[in-house]
């Protein structure tokens, strides 16, 4: 009678233990989290003061009670509020502590994740033209905005690895490691995972007047956070890797589509298709309160396009997800990983609600039809006036029941860690050669990857004005200067993933 039993009972607990494995990140089995908060896991110079400081980089962590795995997945999680201080520009929110993100990294948390929400270096100028501003000033800061705050999300991910190759404080897998941010959070997680080679920081658009990139990184150091200006820098734990194996997107978008690789991470992606901040498509993200052009950028549609386009969501695809979530976003799109929400009132962070306390909460009144006007919630922004808790709940429950499934897919087998790389070696891996520069008459062009097929080559004045594009399929081309006069242009060599841009002079 004892043999049965035992087996019986053996049989049991290891059926208990398999349910437990296969519901863990896609279901509450916890009941309790713990927060420990403000964390330093590095610093770093901010420029909101005009003058650099240095700060201390905090985060706070979410951990289930109760839970004695240590081997969890982990997720960052980055704030919204446009690269400006919370209260700055209207804004009722814009730190690690949004309504929003303490509520998704409890929720992930109970699932099992280890959660960290943390606050980046912010700070940009946005002067109106109005008041004197311009658009170059405008681009070139906002996206020094979004380098810094890259920095700082890989200086997290690189704080829990080198933790977890000692004490393992969270206990958490270091292979097993995702980026996630809502609007400005989302621009960051999104450069995260693409956004890793000089070239993709040369494009015309991130060029200023004189035809230099707006990212210096003999200034502000490279993408590992190395190098740069010591008074405007911080390398933070040198020698582990930064690379994470998989992007959350909520409403940001990319700098640029052409950032996007194959072999890059898979990216999830929620969007309001009606957001008039952030694009859902490619366009100008536009400065909120005056209209005044920023920069163009690729929202979460071009995103998930490219990366699907480049097998980069084949995880997902092989997947052959069938639950009701995954039915309801594709009678939206037939992209794997993108779930867009409908409607003008849904566009921006509609998974956000605010504090009602908060002197910059929305109390006018909205015109939702013609002649019909209803009352602000009380608990929304001016983007998103109609925001309740509620409301924000039953997004969020949709962004984990679609989310969740998709992570445990993408880190069964996580892409392996990218050991750091510098800048130097960044130049020699992938570098647009050009000479004579300057010239007189023709230019020679080639890549110092002998197997990067030269797809076409496009040349650009300094007024963005094409002067030639012409298909190419081969290692080298002869750009023959014919009547072009003398002057700065950029000549953009297209290659099968990626377009790297060089200044040209000819005399």
């Amino acid at each position: 009678m004892h043999k049965p039993l035992r087996f019986l009972f053996l049989f049991a607990l290891c059926v208990a233990t398999g349910s437990l494995s296969a519901q863990r990140y896609t279901t509450e089995l916890f009941t309790d989290v713990t927060v420990t908060s403000d964390v330093k896991y590095g610093e770093n110079y901010s420029v909101l003061t005009g003058s650099p400081a240095l700060i201390d980089l905090e985060m706070d962590i979410y951990e289930p009670v109760g839970d004695t795995d240590n081997n969890r997945q982990l997720i960052i999680m980055m704030h919204a509020g446009s690269f400006l201080p919370k209260g700055t520009n209207t804004l009722p929110f814009g730190n690690k502590r949004d309504s929003s993100l303490v509520e998704m990294c409890e929720q992930f948390a109970k699932r099992g994740w280890v959660a960290a929400s943390i606050d980046y270096r912010l700070g940009w100028n946005p002067t109106p033209d109005a008041l004197g501003g311009d658009q170059e000033t405008r681009a070139k800061t906002i996206i020094q905005a979004v380098y810094r705050s890259m920095q700082d999300a890989k200086t997290a991910i690189r704080f829990f690895r080198m933790d977890a190759a000692g004490a393992n404080t969270y206990g958490i897998d270091p292979t097993r490691v995702v980026v996630g941010g809502s609007n400005s959070g989302g621009y960051v997680a999104l450069a995260c995972g693409n956004l890793n080679s000089i070239a993709e920081t040369e494009l015309f658009k991130f060029l200023d007047s004189n035809g230099d990139s707006f990212i210096d990184v003999s200034t502000l150091g490279g993408f590992e956070g190395e190098g740069g200006n010591s008074a405007l820098n911080v390398e933070n734990h040198p020698g582990f890797a930064s690379n994470p194996q998989l992007v959350l997107n909520l409403g940001g978008a990319a700098g640029d589509s052409s950032w996007i690789e194959a072999g890059e991470v898979p990216v999830v992606a929620f969007h309001g298709v009606a957001d008039a901040l952030t694009p859902y498509a490619t366009q100008d993200v536009i400065v909120a309160a005056t209209g005044d052009v920023i920069v163009e950028v690729s929202g979460s549609l071009d995103v998930i396009r490219r990366n699907q386009n480049l097998g980069n969501q084949d995880v997902f695809i092989n997947a052959n997800f069938t639950d009701v979530y995954t039915q309801a976003a594709q009678t939206k799109t037939g992209l794997e990983g993108l779930f867009p929400f409908q409607g003008a009132l849904n566009g921006f962070e509609p998974w956000s609600w605010y504090d009602p306390n908060d002197p910059n909460i929305s109390t006018d009144s909205i015109q939702v039809a013609p002649g019909v006007k209803i009352p602000a919630s009380g608990f929304g922004s001016a983007a998103n006036p109609l925001a309740t808790k509620t409301k924000a709940l039953n997004y969020i429950d949709t962004i984990m029941n679609y989310f969740n499934p998709r992570a445990v897919e993408a880190l069964q087998n996580p892409a392996p860690l990218d050991p750091p790389l510098s800048v130097s070696e960044d130049r020699v891996r992938l570098t647009a050669l050009a000479y004579p520069n300057p010239a007189v008459e023709n230019v020679f062009i080639y890549t110092s990857n002998a197997s990067e097929m030269i797809q076409a080559i496009r040349l650009v004045d300094l007024t963005g004005k094409q002067v030639l594009w012409e298909s190419v399929n081969n290692i080298n081309y002869t750009l023959e200067r014919g009547d072009l006069p003398t002057g700065v242009y950029f000549v953009e060599v297209q290659l099968e993933d990626s377009v790297l841009t060089k200044k040209l002079i000819f005399k």
